[in-house]
């Protein structure tokens, strides 16, 4: 039997990206003749970060319980319309080194911001009630360890719903999306589990979750064909010129100030993300799907908290560009489920 996976990579504010493609894959599996929404065709839905703000919002029920809480094109709207509540745009945020020079010493932003949004866009669903397979990574400081937060009808079925049931979807993508010296950490329990994590932005170790979420999916599915569809956010470009870069300490590795911006946290990210595509790609083969694009000059700052007009329109112009280039890809991958 034929798995499909959707995973959905972390990058903040250009998880808009992800969604403006997902809108244009639904658009071509309805042109394919199906009537169902999106994530109705994926078996386990995957996501790190901003891609878990996607991931649950397309997993977690609707108003009337029949269909997902968010479309695609809704998910993008978010991206358009509440960036800035999460990342407010603050008089002191723009100036150079001013503006900064708070979060060497603390947090950048407030979680308060993020949890009302998630509040009113993904509501107080737990686990224990998704639509759909649900797959949200983290990083757990307190104690050491990954943090995976599961659940769906397929968990149900294996008799696992306790593990994370009573976990709200806000608590997990807050501490998914906590990445280090723009969020605090979060602290996430369980009762059901009997379970305390201090957790951080899976980005740190899984910035791209197809392959956890492959791995995922061959435990959940054992013997199935398994497919993967990964949804990236736009791929980080700018190099660090060995001149600049043979001098840094520390303070510039880390440093949110200058032309780099937490060089060391970029590169972890990027890296990673690059090492699971190539790794998918021997894996899987024809069964690996993955969308992404260069933040080229013009399609988008790779800054994951630049919530301004400017940028989110230019980082849906670097969307809009993917989609007609990969339409043939998206096409393909439309058919599978037709």
């Amino acid at each position: 039997m034929k798995r499909h996976i959707l995973s959905i990579d972390g990058g903040g504010v250009r998880g808009i990206v992800a969604a403006v493609l997902l809108d244009a894959l639904e658009g071509e599996i309805r042109a394919a003749g199906s009537g169902r929404p999106l994530c109705d065709h994926f078996d386990l839905i995957a996501g790190t970060s901003t891609g878990a703000i996607i991931a649950a919002g397309l997993a977690a029920p609707g108003g009337g319980g029949d269909g997902p809480r968010r479309t695609p094109a809704a998910l993008r709207d978010l991206y358009r319309n509440r960036a800035r509540e999460i990342f407010p745009l603050r008089f002191w945020c723009r100036l150079p080194v001013i503006g900064r020079i708070r979060q060497f010493f603390g947090p950048l932003y407030k979680a308060a911001s993020l949890e009302h949004v998630l509040a009113e866009e993904i509501g107080a669903c737990e686990f224990g009630g998704v639509r759909r397979n649900l797959f949200i990574t983290a990083y757990s400081i307190d104690p050491r360890e990954p943090a995976f937060f599961r659940g769906g009808p397929a968990y149900a079925a294996r008799g696992e719903a306790g593990e994370h049931g009573d976990i709200r979807l806000i608590d997990a993508i807050v501490g998914s999306a906590a990445a280090p010296t723009f969020f605090p950490p979060k602290q996430i329990s369980s009762a059901s589990a009997g379970m305390t994590r201090t957790v951080i932005d899976g980005g740190v170790f899984i910035n791209d979750p197809a392959l956890a979420a492959y791995a995922e999916a061959l435990t959940l599915f054992p013997g199935d064909e398994i497919h993967v569809v990964s949804i990236g956010c736009g791929r980080l470009i700018q190099p660090y010129p060995f001149a600049e870069a043979k001098g840094w300490g520390f303070l510039e590795w880390l440093s949110p100030v200058g032309p780099f911006r937490t060089p060391l946290l970029s590169a972890i990210a990027d890296g990673q993300t690059r090492a699971v595509a190539a790794q998918m790609t021997t894996l899987l083969g024809p069964r690996y799907h993955r969308f992404d694009y260069d933040l080229a000059s013009g399609y988008g700052s790779p800054d994951i908290d630049n919530a301004s007009r400017r940028n989110l329109r230019q980082l849906e112009k670097g969307a809009v560009k993917m989609v007609e280039e990969l339409r043939p890809r998206l096409k393909a991958v439309a058919a599978e489920f037709a």
